[in-house]
């Protein structure tokens, strides 16, 4: 096992009250970088089978710890507060209001510790109208711009196969700890911090250019399935066995070697392909052509074709697809824990990589309640009377 001095993130701790998916993520990214995560779940969940077994908690509760806490009891708020002092963040995502009812709100744990950075997720944030609405991931996407724009012309929006809100909030949360403990630490600041993340603002973060176009010239994008102006050609074809691939030529030098790859190196002189806005008056047709070529191709004398011209492409993985990629595993992108409770299983790799005291699996995902006397006796100080009361009376 990793001394503590291998772990980028020692010295960081991370207290994580967070539920399903959102708040879990933050500590996830930051646990995989060696911090200390001390994850709170309910007594309930002990010797609860399916809680265990979940293949989800093998992955994204890796490298943390687990104490039992029951958030909606009075007696768990002294608790918390006594963790809170001993830490550096803590992350939460119950809808807003919640933990203000509990007595463990930002202004509650500030006077356990003034340097305390508080970070929350909800759907739409702590202020506003829609404060007070119920919200999940994909509404998230549908209101932060996303789902409207994904989709064929003709048909209704439709939400990405990822639960994208959750893991860029995650995402963001777990920067803005970073953030907030670089200022705390280079400002020598005493000041508590509270970091209000939604899932639609971190999804509207990411929709690029589409605020700029609008207020300048009044551009509303709409969904145009596959076709992006920019990228002309650019689509999935399918090959002859059954395997789809993404093309792209996004200028004039690559569309010459892609027409070259093809056996036609004159269809750029056509007047329908000359240019890119030809290309793109007549996209149909071009794709039509390139969707010919590659359905009567199998997909590896195909990939070969395509390297050789120096084509942009990539294979529209699935997850067995991704699995068997020599790329994945070439760069360890896959990596296999032995968890106790479902036997090995195979998660993402931690990420991003550093080429010093890089990210890592150091532990499995624990048992619930598994650190309860290491963090309640060891950490806290807690006494043998108060943890066999606390455990008697269902709080931890």
């Amino acid at each position: 096992m990793s001394q503590p001095h291998d772990r980028l993130l020692a010295g960081l701790r991370i207290i994580d009250a967070g539920l399903v998916l959102a708040g879990p993520f933050v500590s996830s990214l930051l646990a995989d970088m060696g911090a200390e995560v001390i994850r709170i779940e309910m007594p309930s969940l002990k010797g609860d089978v399916a809680a265990h077994t979940n293949s989800s908690r093998a992955g994204e509760q890796r490298n943390k710890k687990s104490v039992t806490l029951d958030l909606h009891r009075p007696e768990a708020a002294p608790v918390v507060k006594r963790l809170v002092a001993a830490a550096d963040a803590i992350v939460e995502n119950f809808s807003p209001g919640t933990v203000e009812r509990w007595g463990i709100g930002p202004d509650d744990l500030n006077e356990a510790n003034p340097r305390l950075i508080y970070v929350r997720i909800s759907g739409f944030g702590q202020t506003g109208p829609y404060r007070d609405r119920t919200s999940y991931d994909r509404i998230g996407q549908a209101i932060g711009g996303l789902i409207y724009v994904t989709g064929e012309a003709d048909q209704p929006p439709v939400h990405p196969g990822y639960m994208l809100g959750d893991y860029v909030s995650g995402t963001f949360g777990a920067l803005a700890i970073l953030a907030a403990v670089y200022h705390r630490d280079n400002a020598n600041c005493d000041e508590p911090q509270v970091v209000d993340l939604s899932l639609y603002e971190s999804i509207f973060r990411y929709s690029g250019p589409m605020a700029a176009e609008y207020s300048r010239e009044g551009i509303i994008r709409e969904r145009r399935g596959n076709v992006r102006s920019w990228s002309i050609p650019g689509e999935q074809f399918l090959t002859r066995d059954g395997h789809w691939v993404l093309v792209l030529a996004l200028n004039p030098q690559i569309f010459q070697r892609l027409c070259d790859a093809m056996g036609l190196p004159d269809l750029p002189q056509d007047p329908k392909f000359c240019d890119h806005e030809a290309r793109l008056a007549n996209e149909a047709e071009l794709h039509q052509v390139i969707r010919e070529w590659v359905n009567a191709q199998d997909a590896k004398p195909l990939y070969a074709v395509l390297d050789a011209f120096r084509v942009p492409y990539g294979p529209v993985n699935s997850i067995a697809d991704i699995f068997a990629d020599p790329h994945f595993a070439a760069r360890e992108d896959l990596v296999s824990i032995d968890d106790p409770h479902v036997g090995p299983v195979i998660t993402p790799a931690p990420y991003p990589r550093l080429s010093h005291a890089a990210g890592r699996v150091y532990n499995p995902a624990p048992s619930v309640g598994e650190h309860n006397d290491e963090i309640y006796r060891g950490l806290l100080g807690m006494t043998h009377g108060e943890i066999e009361t606390l455990g008697r009376d269902g709080v931890i």
